[in-house]
């Protein structure tokens, strides 16, 4: 029997059978990228990325929202890219992005996973359609002899007759192309993940441990607050809670140590001055360190608070340590003073209503 379709291409003939079905658009499944240096490239249907029956934490939700209705309302592609460090939530906005763009506006997913040759080339054939790059800067990596990043420069511009969504997950910014960054023609977002908040990890532990006491949820919330915890430790905190264990026990055991500065942890005091101004300094103490007499300096007032862990109280911002539970000394000397003059005005009488604690606010990468 003669085939019954023949198609030409590139001067080729080719010959298929009866299954060969031809489409004007790509139809709307999810899809890996096959390449052979004999055949070329062709995408392979995969399972649907979703974000399933997972709930959702802090504001991806939102954020998807913000990334569907800027890619309506622009007239060009628009790129977006997601970075943090790993079990920050990545790849679940992804599946979430992937399941919007596929049910509001019938578009195809397309997963780039790997460095193959022309890819840039073959991208810009595709239709509309949503391109996840997950890891981009380990799968083209900088650096390399034939710099892999550089091709996508063109197609990251926005300038292609065909409009596309890009989405690329991140985990070191300091491996991916400088002309990336800062560049919202390239890329209009850049979205950032923090660690989750006391709120989050509250609601977490809720939601993943059933008869979890208030307690056992302060006792864990008071941990977040003096160590980036990201949802990968959330899940195997919950898992040993589920078994029975209490957190004091099974922390010491789980791989989740601290892996700074030994006992430094960078922190804030904002103070609160009887007269009704504030200031705050920096400095670095260790939150763990309960009995220990710490201090933190701050050369430009020139003063030196002094408290101990154990008198601070948690509170929604930090910690807060009552006025009879720290002491502001004045570190001038006695030269300065007499050149400043104002022996009857703070910070000279320090007296402060209040101080409150907290850890600067921070992202699983910065860059």
């Amino acid at each position: 029997m003669p085939a019954s379709t023949i198609v030409a291409s590139s001067g080729q003939i080719r010959l298929f059978d009866t299954s060969v079905q031809t489409f004007d658009l790509l139809p709307v499944a999810t899809y890996a990228i096959d390449f052979s240096q004999t055949a070329g490239y062709s995408l392979r249907q995969v399972e649907p990325l979703a974000p399933g029956g997972e709930t959702v934490y802090g504001t991806h939700a939102e954020r998807v929202t913000r990334i569907m209705r800027g890619y309506e309302a622009m007239d060009r592609s628009l790129g977006v890219i997601l970075s943090g460090g790993k079990g920050m939530g990545k790849s679940l906005m992804i599946r979430m992005l992937a399941e919007r763009a596929r049910d509001d506006l019938g578009l195809p997913t397309v997963l780039v996973q790997r460095s193959t040759p022309g890819l840039a080339s073959f991208l810009d054939e595709l239709g509309e359609a949503l391109v996840v790059f997950d890891e981009f800067e380990k799968a083209f990596a900088a650096g390399d002899e034939v710099e892999p990043q550089n091709q996508f420069l063109g197609l990251f511009d926005g300038l292609s007759a065909t409009k596309r969504l890009y989405a690329l997950s991140v985990n070191e910014l300091g491996r991916v192309h400088d002309a990336m960054l800062n560049r919202p023609g390239r890329f209009h977002y850049h979205m950032r993940f923090a660690y989750p908040g006391p709120e989050a990890v509250g609601q977490y532990l809720h939601n993943q441990v059933p008869g979890i006491t208030g307690t056992q949820i302060e006792e864990i919330v008071d941990f977040s607050r003096k160590y980036d915890i990201n949802y990968d430790h959330l899940r195997a905190i919950a898992f040993e809670m589920r078994l029975g264990e209490s957190f004091g026990d099974a922390i010491g055991d789980l791989n989740i140590k601290r892996t700074g500065r030994r006992g430094k942890d960078p922190v804030q005091a904002r103070i609160t001055w009887t007269d009704g101004d504030t200031d705050e300094i920096s400095g670095e103490i260790d939150l763990f360190d309960l009995d220990a007499r710490q201090s933190i300096e701050d050369w430009d007032l020139d003063i030196e608070l002094r408290f101990r862990m154990r008198d601070a109280c948690p509170s929604e911002g930090g910690y807060v340590l009552p006025a009879d539970a720290f002491e502001i000394v004045d570190n001038r000397t006695e030269e300065q003073k007499a050149e400043a003059g104002d022996e009857d005005t703070k910070p000279l009488d320090l007296r402060a209503a209040s101080v409150v604690l907290h850890r600067p606010h921070t992202y699983s990468i910065d860059f």
